[in-house]
Parts: C-alpha cells; sequence; structure tokens
C-alpha cells in the first residue's frame, strides 16, 4: 500500500515546510493600542481649570487627575438632585475605575481631589464627638429616669407606660463618614443603612478591596449586586439579626477604584462582573503612563487660584443642607430635567448609540456598556449642572457629558480589543514554553504530540493545529517533515 505524501498539496502556504530564513521571530505580546484622549474641558471652567493646575504640579496623566475630579464633583452633587428623562429617575451617582501602575501619582491626584471632601469630614467628625458626649450623658439621664419609674411599685402599668412616654429618649449621633476605602459588603450597607446617606466609596490602591473578602467567591455576587442597586435605584436590601432589616431607599454612592493594570485586570475579566452588569456601570479609563517626564515644580496647589475656586464650590455643595425625609436618613432629592434643546440632543445621541450597537457594528462588542451610555451621559449632565447651580440640564452639559462617554467607549473598545488577542496569545505562549521546555530547536514533532501531550489547554487538532498556525505566523516554528506524521513542527533557534 502507497503511503500519503507528508505534504499534502492542498494544505495552505503557512502550513507547507519553510526554511529558517534567520528573521527574528515576532513576540507572542502586543503593546495596548494608545488611549483615547482624556477631554478635559468636558468637566467645565472649575473642573477642567484644577485638572490643568495639577497636571501643571504632580505631571500625573491628565485621565487619571480627571478621573478624581469627575469623581469628586459627582460625589458633592449626587445628594442634591435626580436627573430625569421622560418619567425614568435616575441618582446622579457613578462609578469610575482608573488604572495605572505603581508610581503614576494616583495617591497624589485622590489627595488633592478630595481635600476639601475630607476637611469636611474631619470638621463634621469633631462635631460628631462632641454630639456623641453629650448624647451619652443624655442617655444615661434617660436610663436612670427610666428605671426609677419602672421601679415604683406606686405606679399601675398604665400609668409607667405614660411616664416613659413622656421622658424625651435622645437619639444618637450619625457618624458622618463621606469616604470610605476598603469595606466589606456588610459594612458598606451598615455606614448607608446608620450612617450619612450619601457617601464616597473611593480607593487610590484599590487591590486589597478587588483582592479580599469583598470580592470573595463567596461574597462576590453579593458585593456586585448591592452596588448595581445602588447604582440603580438608590437602594438596598439588608438581611441582618439584630442589626436592621429591611430595603433601605434614598442612598447614594460614588464609587473610584484606582488600581494597578494587574489587579484590575481581575475585575475587567471576571465573568461574573461582566454578566450581573457591573461593569456596565461602570467609567473605566487607563492613561498612558507619564513616568520618567516628570520634572520637579516648586508650586504648593493649594495657593493657586485654580485650588482656590474649586475648593470653594466643593466646600458650598458639601455644606449645604441635603434634602432629606424626616428621619435624616432617606435622601428625597428633587427633580431636574432636561431643556428642549438638551433634550433633542440627547435623543438623537440616543439613537446614534442604538444604531452602533448592533451586531457586527462598532459598538457591538461593549454592547452592555453602550446600552447604558445614554444613562451615563444623563447622569454627567445632572452632575454638570449640580455643580455650576443652575436648574436645568442645558445642551451644553449634554454636549460635554457626550464627549467623556465617547471616552468611556473608547477606552472599553480598547480593552475589549486587547483582552481578545491577549486571549489567544496567551495560549500561543503556553505552548511555546512547552515546546522549548520539551524538544528545543532542530527536532521534528508531530501535531499529534501536541495535542496529545502538550498544556492542558491544547486537547484537540483544531487547537493545537490554530496555535501552531499562530506561532508559525510570529516565526517561532516553522513546518518541518516527519517520517511517521502528516503534520509536523520544528522549533526555531533564536
Amino acid at each position: 500500500m502507497k503511503s500519503a505524501p507528508l505534504v499534502s498539496v492542498g494544505r495552505p502556504d503557512w502550513a507547507k515546510p519553510k526554511p529558517v530564513t534567520g528573521d527574528a521571530p515576532l513576540p507572542l505580546s502586543r503593546e495596548i493600542d494608545p488611549p483615547t484622549p482624556f477631554p478635559v474641558d468636558a468637566l467645565g471652567p472649575i473642573g477642567a481649570d484644577m485638572v490643568k493646575a495639577m497636571q501643571t504640579v504632580i505631571q500625573a496623566p491628565v485621565a487619571l487627575l480627571g478621573q478624581t475630579i469627575l469623581a469628586a464633583m459627582n460625589q458633592v452633587a449626587q445628594p442634591h438632585a435626580n436627573v430625569v428623562v421622560d418619567g425614568r429617575v435616575s441618582p446622579l451617582s457613578e462609578f469610575f475605575l482608573t488604572l495605572g501602575e505603581s508610581g503614576e501619582r494616583k495617591s497624589a491626584g485622590d489627595s488633592w481631589a478630595l481635600q476639601p471632601v475630607r476637611t469636611r469630614q474631619r470638621l463634621l467628625m469633631q462635631q460628631y464627638a462632641s454630639e456623641r458626649e453629650q448624647y451619652e450623658m443624655a442617655a444615661q439621664l434617660f436610663e436612670a429616669q427610666a428605671k426609677r419609674i419602672l421601679a415604683d411599685k406606686k405606679l399601675s402599668t398604665e400609668a409607667r407606660q405614660a411616664k416613659l412616654v413622656e421622658l424625651d429618649k435622645p437619639t444618637a449621633p450619625i457618624m458622618p463618614m463621606l469616604i470610605v476605602s476598603e469595606p466589606t459588603s456588610e459594612a458598606l450597607q451598615r455606614k448607608l443603612a446608620h450612617g450619612l446617606p450619601s457617601i464616597g466609596l473611593i480607593n487610590d490602591e484599590a487591590g486589597q478591596l478587588l483582592g479580599g473578602h469583598a470580592m470573595s467567591s463567596e461574597k462576590k455576587l453579593g458585593t456586585l449586586t448591592t452596588l448595581s442597586r445602588l447604582w440603580d435605584r438608590g437602594e438596598f436590601d439588608r438581611v441582618r439579626v439584630g442589626d436592621g432589616s429591611g430595603t433601605y431607599y434614598g442612598r447614594r454612592l460614588t464609587l473610584h477604584l484606582m488600581a494597578q493594570p494587574i489587579v484590575a485586570s481581575m475585575l475587567l475579566a471576571d465573568p461574573l462582573a461582566r454578566e450581573q452588569g457591573f461593569l456596565a456601570r461602570c467609567l473605566v479609563s487607563f492613561p498612558q503612563s507619564t513616568a520618567g517626564t516628570r520634572r520637579y515644580v516648586e508650586t504648593d496647589l493649594g495657593h493657586t487660584p485654580e485650588y482656590r475656586r474649586y475648593a470653594a464650590r466643593l466646600t458650598d455643595l458639601l455644606e449645604r443642607p441635603w434634602p432629606l425625609l424626616e428621619d435624616d436618613h432617606e435622601l428625597d432629592p428633587p427633580e431636574i430635567t432636561l431643556t428642549p434643546a438638551a433634550k433633542r440632543t440627547w435623543v438623537a445621541l440616543y439613537n446614534d448609540i442604538e444604531h452602533a450597537l448592533g451586531k457586527d457594528r462598532e459598538l457591538a462588542p461593549v454592547r452592555a456598556l453602550a446600552s447604558k451610555a445614554p444613562e451615563h451621559i444623563s447622569r454627567l449632565a445632572g452632575t454638570f449642572a449640580v455643580f455650576e447651580g443652575v436648574a436645568n440640564v442645558s445642551e451644553n452639559h449634554i454636549d460635554r457629558a457626550a464627549a467623556l462617554m465617547q471616552h468611556y467607549l473608547g477606552e472599553a473598545l480598547r480593552l475589549w480589543s486587547t483582552g481578545q488577542v491577549s486571549a489567544e496569545l496567551k495560549l500561543a505562549q503556553e505552548v511555546l514554553n512547552w515546546l522549548r521546555d520539551k524538544m528545543g530547536p532542530g527536532r521534528a514533532i508531530p501535531l499529534a504530540d501536541i495535542y496529545r501531550n502538550g498544556p492542558a489547554a491544547i486537547r484537540s487538532a483544531g487547537t493545537a493545529r490554530r496555535v501552531m498556525q499562530l506561532l508559525a505566523h510570529h516565526g517561532w516554528v516553522v513546518v518541518a517533515e516527519h517520517p511517521a506524521a502528516r503534520e509536523a513542527f520544528e522549533l526555531v533557534a533564536v
């Protein structure tokens, strides 16, 4: 019986034996595409000027600084309004995720952006300490009076109850935490249930949060569900024995997590975070590093007119009374609407985005985020309106919010594209490492050996052939002849 030829005529060019040319193989990793520019002027005069002043002095990436300022603007605005479009009411709250390597000056940017908030929190905590001392004295007096009434044998049961009702039971003051950094889902719920109803969960090194208890396999779904409900409607469910259970309404949360790419990638690649919808509620930016280009600047940002204007506006909103229901725990923000011109622009954007997320169209790969883009735009525009002290969302606010949303959609597409390529190349790199370890250059190995004995991720001829094709295209292997196999490869010596 005549044996089949070692190389069939019908094979594609890549599968035919090739001599080693001496050209260096191409790297299996690809550099991430350049980031889309952050539209700093979209933040408005006060926010944009502050970012530019920070960039001059701190020299961190503009997008990183822009994210810190926008998150601070959102936090101080969120308790003061809801934005309404055709009866659909949305909180202003936004979630931000910023990627940056260690040394990108995330902490410096966060420190200046939130300094007015932390100053306000320090003042409120001083007041709280005094109020807590007075409360504890009043509580002791109340307990003593109640004990005397209950111990009075001359009083009937009805009389005791009447006298107890007459006592003025003191109310414990609320701990005024405006910013939290690394709480578990349970701790976050407790703070929002019994503390201030509007806070910021902000962390400039979010690795401990993303890799901690709140995101463990047992707690992850609960954490993501709580965060998503807070974004959606400003409410959450809490079930806890002895510490208050039920549904809590009228809460607001701004989220800003800054993390190194290797840490953030755990969240960005998490199927649960994606399918549950949490990532579609996040506005992600991954700016290019400025490390190695920064010269020391002898300027105190705190003495610049840009910072003074920014701090004054944040302080004004922080000191403004919140719209609360009678129990002092539930926010009841007024509604702001879009002007007719703003509404027309928003509707046009809505329709354009909807068209672009159709099958095989530009935004199809990031459909979940794109589907929420119109709501993100209205929330950002509402933030600008409140921050600037105007009664309605203008067309200018919508235009600026849309410019920011274009940046976030561009970043999502960029990170999606990189992630798609990386998964395939990662497998190719794994096979390449195995080939180097098992055979070395100058020796042909059959395709069957690769999928039978190679890395566990390759257990079919189709997968092995696809990976070897990728390695051949990059110049790491050439197709070789083997006396016992129709398809074989040889590792290139480098």
